[in-house]
């Protein structure tokens, strides 16, 4: 079930760099009044989730929307990833936990916007949020630059834009990048 795979990997990305095991320390505050959304913070990430639709996630098709922040805007951050959430933009979302970024020396944290792959209504509605918030970068020209959306079979075979991944599903399939305008 998707909502395991997200407590386990909420779980372990609390083991130390030297592998030490830890005794999970996960953070849950519901949101709303039916308990339904989650924040939850882990020593890595902090997730938020819509509990009653998290099964409207495939984990064969799953994938997310990213992009990357500085840890000095925790607040921004839970205002963004949370107004998703409670919105209904996506089901789930995470960002690094600033705090351990800050701790570690790290410049810059991600975000993940989840959604299912083959569901275009869902990476409309996903892009349409990130660009009326401004999350999408932009050239010195003012082009949207062409990012990829990376589904998290991708990632757990460790293919990285370093090295040489390249997402099969970019910005540009739905969205015009000169001007911002949806196709």
């Amino acid at each position: 079930m998707r909502t395991n795979v997200r407590i386990n990997e909420m779980a372990s990305s609390n083991n130390t760099s030297n592998n030490e095991k830890l005794t999970p320390s996960v953070e849950e505050t519901l949101l709303n009044e039916s308990g339904s959304i989650a924040r939850v913070k882990s020593f890595s990430w902090i997730w938020f989730i819509n509990k009653e639709r998290i099964h409207d996630i495939d984990p064969v098709q799953c994938g997310k929307w990213m992009f990357f922040f500085s840890p000095f805007k925790t607040a921004l951050m839970d205002d963004i990833v949370g107004t998703a959430v409670l919105d209904g933009v996506v089901v789930e979302a995470k960002y690094s936990n600033p705090e351990t970024l800050i701790a570690a020396g790290s410049k810059q944290g991600v975000c993940c916007f989840y959604l299912n792959g083959n569901d275009r209504e869902s990476h409309k509605r996903v892009l349409s949020y990130m660009l009326e918030n401004g999350l999408i970068r932009k050239t010195k020209t003012g082009k949207l630059y062409n990012i990829s959306f990376k589904f998290d079979s991708e990632t757990y075979a460790g293919k990285y834009k370093g090295s040489g991944f390249s997402g099969k599903i970019k910005l540009a399939d739905f969205v015009d990048l000169e001007s911002g305008e949806f196709i």
